[in-house]
């Protein structure tokens, strides 16, 4: 299979989740701690039913020290990034959730030995580029301004820090098990590590949120599936820089769906970020 494949995929699902959040957040449906719980914990059926497939093979040993730091940085990432569309609107924080590739290259190149080709690294660089168009606004020193001003956008820069290490721990997990097994050990672990903050907030769930709850853990299935599929058959960086062009699809729905701001530069903007992921796919 060609890798874009699932990388499409993933990309679509990632920016629909990001729009579905932010929609949580404006209903007021739940909180991030039960939300983050929800991504993972209804998505263990699903993951199940891959696994059991396979047989439930048991990784070695040294899986599951990889496999910790991936569950611990998911962990983290993931409610970053929920804080993130919590305080900010979804067509600001997806994009610059986008820049993540900029911070993959380099822990790539250390953890995995991995490089871009120089007309690779060129596109991934116009995909950067286009989340600073983005971020800049009308002059170049708006992102500062943004990162002082926009609690949510501090939450989206940490997120990125935080993922770009994670992808790598993904694919060192991966190189120990399977596509099919692996999403269903980690969502696993990471559903064990938020349990203790579910239950404190559990008493704030409502009955009509529980199927809202579940969605997360639909979307998050299929985002973790298409992410390890790509993830085995390419590049980090290529996968990550690919994914991020979700965010197309977050900011036409937050201008559409939401009535979110700066429709003409957020647009151009996401136009130059898909621009970049077409010339990666042309020169990966």
């Amino acid at each position: 299979m060609n890798w874009f494949i699932p990388a499409s995929l993933c990309a679509i699902i990632f920016g629909v989740l990001g729009l579905y959040v932010r929609y949580l957040h404006l209903q007021n449906i739940s909180e991030p701690s039960v939300i983050l719980f929800s991504y993972f914990a209804f998505a263990l059926p699903l993951l199940l039913i891959p696994f059991l497939k396979e047989g439930a093979p048991l990784p070695p040993p040294g899986f599951w020290p990889v496999a910790a730091a991936a569950a611990i940085g998911n962990c983290v990432g993931f409610y970053a990034s929920i804080k993130a569309l919590k305080h900010s609107e979804a067509s600001l924080i997806m994009p610059i959730l986008a820049m993540s590739p900029i911070f993959v290259i380099p822990v790539s190149a250390l953890l995995l030995g991995e490089f871009p080709t120089a007309p690779a690294a060129a596109a991934m660089m116009l995909t950067v580029g286009g989340c600073y168009m983005l971020t800049a606004g009308k002059n170049l020193a708006e992102p500062l301004k943004k990162i002082s001003d926009e609690r949510g956008v501090r939450w989206a820069f940490l997120t990125v820090g935080l993922w770009a290490f994670v992808a790598n721990f993904d694919k060192l997990a991966l190189e120990k098990s399977s596509v099919a097994s692996y999403p269903f050990y980690v969502c696993a672990l990471i559903t064990l590590m938020t349990f203790p903050f579910f239950m404190k907030r559990s008493a704030s769930i409502k009955k009509k949120d529980i199927k809202y709850l579940l969605g997360c853990g639909i979307l998050n299935a299929a985002l973790f599936m298409t992410h390890m599929a790509a993830l085995e058959l390419t590049k980090v960086s290529y996968l990550i820089a690919v994914k991020r062009s979700g965010v197309l699809i977050a900011v036409a729905g937050g201008l559409l769906l939401f009535k979110e701001k700066e429709r003409i530069r957020r647009l151009g903007a996401a136009a130059v970020i898909i621009a970049g992921n077409a010339l990666l796919y042309l020169f990966s």
